[in-house]
Protein backbone atom coordinates (compact mmCIF):
# COMPACT_ATOMS: atom_id res chain seq x y z
CA UNK A 1 0.00 0.00 0.00
CA UNK A 2 3.14 2.11 0.59
CA UNK A 3 4.26 1.88 -3.33
CA UNK A 4 0.51 2.91 -4.31
CA UNK A 5 0.29 5.81 -1.84
CA UNK A 6 3.82 7.10 -3.45
CA UNK A 7 1.92 6.49 -7.16
CA UNK A 8 -1.51 8.57 -6.09
CA UNK A 9 0.41 11.21 -4.22
CA UNK A 10 2.57 11.42 -7.79
CA UNK A 11 -0.82 11.28 -9.88
CA UNK A 12 -2.55 14.39 -7.61
CA UNK A 13 0.45 16.52 -8.04
CA UNK A 14 -0.69 15.89 -11.67
CA UNK A 15 2.89 14.03 -12.88
CA UNK A 16 3.36 11.70 -15.39
CA UNK A 17 3.47 8.06 -14.12
CA UNK A 18 4.88 5.10 -16.87
CA UNK A 19 3.62 2.17 -17.45
CA UNK A 20 5.00 -0.91 -19.15
CA UNK A 21 3.99 -1.97 -22.69
CA UNK A 22 2.15 -5.17 -23.95
CA UNK A 23 3.24 -8.61 -22.10
CA UNK A 24 1.06 -11.19 -24.48
CA UNK A 25 2.06 -9.85 -27.79
CA UNK A 26 5.06 -9.53 -26.28
CA UNK A 27 5.52 -13.05 -25.15
CA UNK A 28 4.35 -14.10 -28.97
CA UNK A 29 7.11 -11.90 -30.62
CA UNK A 30 9.65 -13.21 -28.77
CA UNK A 31 9.14 -16.67 -30.00
CA UNK A 32 6.16 -18.40 -27.81
CA UNK A 33 2.38 -19.11 -29.49
CA UNK A 34 -0.57 -17.73 -27.80
CA UNK A 35 -4.29 -18.35 -28.85
CA UNK A 36 -6.03 -14.93 -28.89
CA UNK A 37 -9.69 -16.60 -29.28
CA UNK A 38 -8.66 -18.85 -25.62
CA UNK A 39 -6.74 -17.86 -23.06
CA UNK A 40 -4.13 -15.58 -24.56
CA UNK A 41 -0.97 -15.46 -23.25
CA UNK A 42 -2.06 -17.53 -19.96
CA UNK A 43 -0.44 -20.55 -20.27
CA UNK A 44 3.03 -18.67 -20.31
CA UNK A 45 3.11 -18.18 -16.74
CA UNK A 46 3.63 -21.65 -16.37
CA UNK A 47 4.73 -23.60 -19.64
CA UNK A 48 7.02 -20.26 -20.40
CA UNK A 49 7.97 -18.90 -16.49
CA UNK A 50 11.54 -17.17 -17.42
CA UNK A 51 10.12 -15.49 -20.72
CA UNK A 52 7.27 -14.08 -18.69
CA UNK A 53 9.65 -12.56 -15.86
CA UNK A 54 12.14 -11.26 -18.55
CA UNK A 55 9.92 -9.44 -20.23
CA UNK A 56 8.96 -7.66 -17.09
CA UNK A 57 12.50 -7.24 -16.12
CA UNK A 58 12.82 -5.37 -19.56
CA UNK A 59 10.06 -3.11 -18.54
CA UNK A 60 11.48 -2.18 -15.54
CA UNK A 61 14.73 -1.28 -16.85
CA UNK A 62 12.82 0.06 -20.15
CA UNK A 63 12.14 2.77 -17.17
CA UNK A 64 8.21 1.59 -16.42
CA UNK A 65 6.91 2.87 -13.08
CA UNK A 66 3.94 -0.10 -12.85
CA UNK A 67 4.55 -3.32 -14.11
CA UNK A 68 1.55 -5.68 -15.25
CA UNK A 69 1.47 -9.27 -14.10
CA UNK A 70 0.03 -11.34 -16.75
CA UNK A 71 -2.96 -11.95 -15.62
CA UNK A 72 -5.50 -10.52 -18.56
CA UNK A 73 -6.42 -13.42 -19.16
CA UNK A 74 -6.73 -15.48 -15.86
CA UNK A 75 -10.05 -15.67 -14.73
CA UNK A 76 -11.68 -19.07 -14.08
CA UNK A 77 -14.55 -17.95 -17.10
CA UNK A 78 -11.24 -17.28 -19.71
CA UNK A 79 -9.04 -20.47 -18.33
CA UNK A 80 -12.54 -22.68 -18.65
CA UNK A 81 -12.52 -21.83 -22.75
CA UNK A 82 -8.57 -23.34 -22.71
CA UNK A 83 -9.44 -26.51 -20.43
CA UNK A 84 -7.06 -24.22 -17.37
CA UNK A 85 -9.85 -23.40 -14.76
CA UNK A 86 -8.51 -25.77 -12.39
CA UNK A 87 -5.42 -24.29 -12.36
CA UNK A 88 -6.69 -20.72 -11.90
CA UNK A 89 -5.55 -19.72 -8.45
CA UNK A 90 -1.58 -21.57 -9.71
CA UNK A 91 -1.79 -19.72 -12.62
CA UNK A 92 -3.21 -16.11 -10.84
CA UNK A 93 -0.44 -16.78 -8.25
CA UNK A 94 2.17 -17.62 -10.24
CA UNK A 95 1.37 -14.27 -12.04
CA UNK A 96 2.11 -12.52 -9.34
CA UNK A 97 4.83 -14.38 -8.14
CA UNK A 98 6.97 -13.60 -11.60
CA UNK A 99 6.36 -9.12 -11.59
CA UNK A 100 7.61 -9.60 -8.40
CA UNK A 101 10.86 -11.69 -9.07
CA UNK A 102 11.48 -9.32 -11.47
CA UNK A 103 11.07 -6.47 -9.50
CA UNK A 104 13.49 -7.95 -6.73
CA UNK A 105 15.93 -9.09 -9.27
CA UNK A 106 16.14 -5.26 -11.18
CA UNK A 107 16.50 -3.95 -6.90
CA UNK A 108 13.13 -1.91 -7.45
CA UNK A 109 10.96 -3.09 -5.12
CA UNK A 110 11.04 -0.05 -3.48
CA UNK A 111 10.28 2.18 -6.80
CA UNK A 112 7.95 -0.34 -8.93
CA UNK A 113 4.20 -0.37 -8.50
CA UNK A 114 2.88 -3.94 -9.42
CA UNK A 115 -0.50 -3.82 -10.83
CA UNK A 116 -2.52 -7.51 -11.25
CA UNK A 117 -4.70 -6.96 -13.95
CA UNK A 118 -8.42 -8.35 -14.96
CA UNK A 119 -10.39 -7.89 -17.65
CA UNK A 120 -14.21 -8.09 -19.64
CA UNK A 121 -15.65 -11.14 -18.99
CA UNK A 122 -16.48 -13.50 -21.59
CA UNK A 123 -16.76 -13.45 -24.49
CA UNK A 124 -14.36 -11.04 -24.40
CA UNK A 125 -14.33 -10.07 -27.73
CA UNK A 126 -18.31 -9.20 -28.27
CA UNK A 127 -19.78 -6.26 -26.61
CA UNK A 128 -23.15 -7.08 -28.38
CA UNK A 129 -23.91 -9.79 -25.40
CA UNK A 130 -24.54 -9.12 -22.07
CA UNK A 131 -22.79 -11.47 -19.75
CA UNK A 132 -25.11 -12.28 -16.28
CA UNK A 133 -24.17 -9.90 -13.50
CA UNK A 134 -23.78 -12.64 -10.75
CA UNK A 135 -21.57 -14.91 -13.06
CA UNK A 136 -19.04 -11.80 -13.47
CA UNK A 137 -19.20 -10.71 -9.80
CA UNK A 138 -18.45 -14.47 -8.77
CA UNK A 139 -15.18 -15.06 -11.20
CA UNK A 140 -14.01 -11.32 -10.46
CA UNK A 141 -14.26 -11.97 -6.81
CA UNK A 142 -12.01 -15.52 -7.00
CA UNK A 143 -9.59 -13.84 -9.10
CA UNK A 144 -9.21 -10.39 -7.55
CA UNK A 145 -8.88 -12.35 -4.52
CA UNK A 146 -6.07 -14.16 -5.28
CA UNK A 147 -4.59 -11.12 -6.72
CA UNK A 148 -4.62 -9.29 -3.62
CA UNK A 149 -3.91 -12.10 -1.08
CA UNK A 150 -0.27 -12.71 -3.82
CA UNK A 151 1.01 -9.08 -3.41
CA UNK A 152 -0.34 -6.74 -6.25
CA UNK A 153 -0.26 -3.01 -5.65
CA UNK A 154 -3.05 -1.80 -7.70
CA UNK A 155 -5.84 -3.36 -9.68
CA UNK A 156 -5.88 -2.79 -13.41
CA UNK A 157 -9.40 -3.26 -15.25
CA UNK A 158 -8.53 -3.72 -18.75
CA UNK A 159 -10.38 -3.89 -21.71
CA UNK A 160 -13.85 -3.33 -20.70
CA UNK A 161 -16.43 -3.05 -23.45
CA UNK A 162 -19.24 -3.12 -21.33
CA UNK A 163 -20.84 -1.69 -18.15
CA UNK A 164 -22.20 -4.34 -16.95
CA UNK A 165 -19.28 -6.75 -15.97
CA UNK A 166 -17.09 -3.37 -15.43
CA UNK A 167 -20.01 -2.93 -12.82
CA UNK A 168 -19.22 -6.22 -11.11
CA UNK A 169 -15.80 -5.58 -11.38
CA UNK A 170 -15.30 -3.00 -9.65
CA UNK A 171 -17.84 -3.83 -6.81
CA UNK A 172 -15.43 -7.50 -6.55
CA UNK A 173 -11.81 -5.35 -6.54
CA UNK A 174 -13.62 -2.58 -4.05
CA UNK A 175 -13.82 -5.43 -1.57
CA UNK A 176 -10.03 -5.72 -1.14
CA UNK A 177 -9.35 -2.32 -0.20
CA UNK A 178 -6.48 -1.35 -3.36
CA UNK A 179 -6.80 0.85 -5.49
CA UNK A 180 -8.51 0.40 -8.57
CA UNK A 181 -7.24 2.09 -12.36
CA UNK A 182 -10.57 1.44 -15.23
CA UNK A 183 -9.02 0.64 -18.82
CA UNK A 184 -11.62 1.36 -21.09
CA UNK A 185 -11.50 0.18 -25.05
CA UNK A 186 -13.24 3.06 -27.14
CA UNK A 187 -13.55 2.70 -31.02
CA UNK A 188 -15.45 5.44 -33.32
CA UNK A 189 -18.04 4.54 -35.39
CA UNK A 190 -20.44 7.69 -37.17
CA UNK A 191 -18.14 10.28 -35.64
CA UNK A 192 -19.45 8.87 -32.29
CA UNK A 193 -16.71 7.39 -29.75
CA UNK A 194 -18.43 4.04 -28.18
CA UNK A 195 -16.92 1.71 -25.74
CA UNK A 196 -15.98 -1.49 -28.48
CA UNK A 197 -13.75 -4.05 -29.55
CA UNK A 198 -12.70 -5.40 -33.16
CA UNK A 199 -15.73 -3.19 -35.18
CA UNK A 200 -18.41 -3.58 -32.49
CA UNK A 201 -20.11 -1.79 -29.68
CA UNK A 202 -23.01 -2.11 -27.53
CA UNK A 203 -24.02 1.44 -27.87
CA UNK A 204 -22.09 2.32 -24.57
CA UNK A 205 -20.90 5.20 -23.95
CA UNK A 206 -17.67 6.32 -21.96
CA UNK A 207 -20.30 8.22 -19.87
CA UNK A 208 -21.88 5.12 -19.24
CA UNK A 209 -18.55 3.50 -18.14
CA UNK A 210 -17.79 6.08 -15.96
CA UNK A 211 -20.93 6.05 -13.98
CA UNK A 212 -20.53 2.42 -14.16
CA UNK A 213 -17.45 2.07 -12.52
CA UNK A 214 -18.70 4.99 -8.86
CA UNK A 215 -16.56 3.76 -6.19
CA UNK A 216 -14.18 5.71 -3.86
CA UNK A 217 -11.38 2.96 -5.07
CA UNK A 218 -10.77 4.20 -8.19
CA UNK A 219 -8.33 6.51 -8.59
CA UNK A 220 -8.03 6.80 -12.34
CA UNK A 221 -9.34 5.97 -15.57
CA UNK A 222 -7.60 5.33 -19.11
CA UNK A 223 -8.39 4.62 -22.27
CA UNK A 224 -6.64 1.50 -23.61
CA UNK A 225 -6.46 -1.22 -26.08
CA UNK A 226 -7.70 1.89 -28.69
CA UNK A 227 -6.67 2.56 -31.54
CA UNK A 228 -4.00 5.10 -31.38
CA UNK A 229 -5.55 7.75 -33.58
CA UNK A 230 -8.71 7.51 -31.54
CA UNK A 231 -6.90 8.05 -27.90
CA UNK A 232 -6.95 11.52 -28.20
CA UNK A 233 -10.51 11.93 -28.63
CA UNK A 234 -11.66 9.24 -26.49
CA UNK A 235 -9.14 11.19 -23.52
CA UNK A 236 -10.81 14.94 -24.37
CA UNK A 237 -14.14 13.02 -23.71
CA UNK A 238 -13.45 10.55 -20.83
CA UNK A 239 -11.98 14.14 -19.42
CA UNK A 240 -15.33 16.10 -19.67
CA UNK A 241 -16.56 13.46 -17.25
CA UNK A 242 -14.34 12.45 -14.77
CA UNK A 243 -12.24 14.87 -12.27
CA UNK A 244 -9.73 11.78 -11.35
CA UNK A 245 -6.05 11.05 -13.12
CA UNK A 246 -6.81 10.23 -16.79
CA UNK A 247 -4.19 8.13 -19.08
CA UNK A 248 -3.91 6.04 -22.30
CA UNK A 249 -2.24 3.15 -23.49
CA UNK A 250 -3.10 2.17 -26.87
CA UNK A 251 -2.00 -0.79 -29.17
CA UNK A 252 0.52 -0.58 -31.74
CA UNK A 253 -1.14 -1.69 -34.57
CA UNK A 254 -2.33 -0.51 -37.95
CA UNK A 255 -5.56 1.11 -37.88
CA UNK A 256 -8.49 0.77 -40.63
CA UNK A 257 -9.05 4.66 -39.85
CA UNK A 258 -12.55 4.67 -40.98
CA UNK A 259 -13.81 2.71 -38.41
CA UNK A 260 -10.91 3.06 -35.58
CA UNK A 261 -10.83 -0.97 -35.52
CA UNK A 262 -8.52 -2.62 -34.00
CA UNK A 263 -5.58 -4.26 -36.04
CA UNK A 264 -5.92 -8.12 -36.90
CA UNK A 265 -3.97 -10.62 -34.83
CA UNK A 266 -1.65 -13.29 -36.69
CA UNK A 267 -1.98 -16.99 -35.35
CA UNK A 268 1.05 -16.57 -32.65
CA UNK A 269 -0.95 -13.65 -30.91
CA UNK A 270 1.17 -10.59 -32.93
CA UNK A 271 -0.22 -7.80 -33.92
CA UNK A 272 0.30 -6.55 -37.40
CA UNK A 273 1.98 -3.53 -36.67
CA UNK A 274 3.20 -0.45 -38.52
CA UNK A 275 3.65 2.08 -34.79
CA UNK A 276 7.28 2.38 -34.20
CA UNK A 277 8.48 3.60 -30.74
CA UNK A 278 9.01 7.17 -32.84
CA UNK A 279 5.52 7.46 -34.01
CA UNK A 280 4.02 6.33 -30.69
CA UNK A 281 6.10 8.95 -28.88
CA UNK A 282 4.30 11.43 -31.01
CA UNK A 283 0.74 10.01 -29.88
CA UNK A 284 1.46 10.03 -26.42
CA UNK A 285 2.71 13.59 -26.83
CA UNK A 286 -1.21 14.11 -28.15
CA UNK A 287 -2.51 12.04 -25.30
CA UNK A 288 -0.02 14.25 -22.97
CA UNK A 289 -2.29 17.93 -24.06
CA UNK A 290 -4.83 15.92 -23.55
CA UNK A 291 -4.57 15.85 -20.15
CA UNK A 292 -2.94 12.08 -19.08
CA UNK A 293 -0.92 11.55 -16.68
CA UNK A 294 -0.32 7.46 -17.17
CA UNK A 295 0.80 6.66 -20.38
CA UNK A 296 2.09 3.74 -21.51
CA UNK A 297 1.32 0.83 -24.20
CA UNK A 298 -0.60 -2.17 -25.07
CA UNK A 299 -0.42 -4.94 -27.51
CA UNK A 300 2.48 -4.54 -30.09
CA UNK A 301 4.48 -2.29 -27.84
CA UNK A 302 7.50 -3.33 -26.41
CA UNK A 303 10.05 -2.29 -24.26
CA UNK A 304 11.33 -0.15 -27.01
CA UNK A 305 8.37 1.72 -26.82
CA UNK A 306 8.27 2.13 -23.11
CA UNK A 307 12.05 3.57 -23.62
CA UNK A 308 11.06 6.08 -26.13
CA UNK A 309 8.47 7.33 -23.76
CA UNK A 310 10.98 7.50 -20.75
CA UNK A 311 13.84 9.13 -22.81
CA UNK A 312 11.96 11.69 -24.34
CA UNK A 313 10.65 15.40 -22.52
CA UNK A 314 7.29 13.87 -21.99
CA UNK A 315 8.41 12.92 -18.65
CA UNK A 316 9.51 16.32 -17.65
CA UNK A 317 7.04 16.98 -15.26
CA UNK A 318 7.41 13.71 -13.56
CA UNK A 319 8.22 13.51 -10.37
Amino acid sequence: MILARVLQDKLDAKRMVIMDGATGTEVARRGVTIDPKLSWSAKANITSPDLVRDIHRDYILAGAEIITANTFSTSRATLATDGLSEQTEEINKQSVALAIEARKNCEAEKTVVIAGSMSSFEPKGNPEINPLYEEALEDYREQVEILAGAGVDLIILEMFVRTVDLRAAVEAATETNLPIWVGLSCERHNDQIYMGLLGRHGGETIADAVAAAASPNVKAFCIMHSPPEVTADALRELKAYTSLPIGAYAHGGSIEAEIGKAPKISKVGQFLSDTDPEKYLDYAREWAACGATIIGGCCGTTPEHIRALVDSNIIDTRG
